[in-house]
């Protein structure tokens, strides 16, 4: 075996080494979103609906909520975002609006009131509620299973060689 052979593979360990390290850098950071609550909403006349979402851990919810113009869109659409003690924010919107807040653990209640217009006095809105638990939420196992496939690749691709004939090796006739 010359020098070159021995030390290709090696080479070729390094390289792969050195991609995967890359790759796990060049990432972005995962993020455990979790949906709390999504729907959309027929009104009639003026409604006021409130919905009950518990959060597990300290974060920030993210309120997304869209005045759908279905047949037309509602008169007037507000939110407001409270806890058993205390409101945390609220606002109104005539088309669409994102908004973020930062909690701790407990029951939140999302107040929502529409107020339709036009001779049908119907219309529709659309809210969503998302969290974000505080910091980023690593994924250790990713990083340590693309190891194990690279070097699993690494091993079989080895085996194959060492398997086959050497075709540098005189082939012997047949008497």
């Amino acid at each position: 075996m010359s020098a070159t052979e021995f030390w290709r593979p090696i080479v070729r360990l390094g390289q792969c080494m050195a991609l995967a390290a890359v790759g796990l850098f060049a990432a972005p950071q995962s993020r455990a979103d979790m949906m709390l609550l999504s729907q959309t909403t027929l009104v009639t006349g003026t409604e006021s609906t409130v919905v009950p979402f518990t959060i597990p851990s300290p974060g920030s919810v993210q309120v997304t909520l869209s005045n759908i113009a279905w047949p037309q869109s509602l008169e007037s659409l507000s939110f407001m975002l409270s806890s058993s003690d205390d409101v945390l924010g609220s606002w109104s919107t005539s088309s669409s609006s994102v908004q973020s807040y930062n909690v701790t653990p407990g029951t939140y209640f999302a107040h929502v009131t529409g107020t339709a217009a036009g001779s049908l006095d119907l219309g529709l809105y659309s809210i969503s509620v998302s969290f974000q638990p505080a910091g980023v939420v690593p994924l250790p196992a990713s990083g340590v299973l693309l190891l194990c496939g690279v070097l699993g690749w690494l091993f079989m691709a080895r085996s194959r060689r060492e398997g086959a004939p050497d075709s540098h090796a005189p082939a012997f006739a047949a008497d």
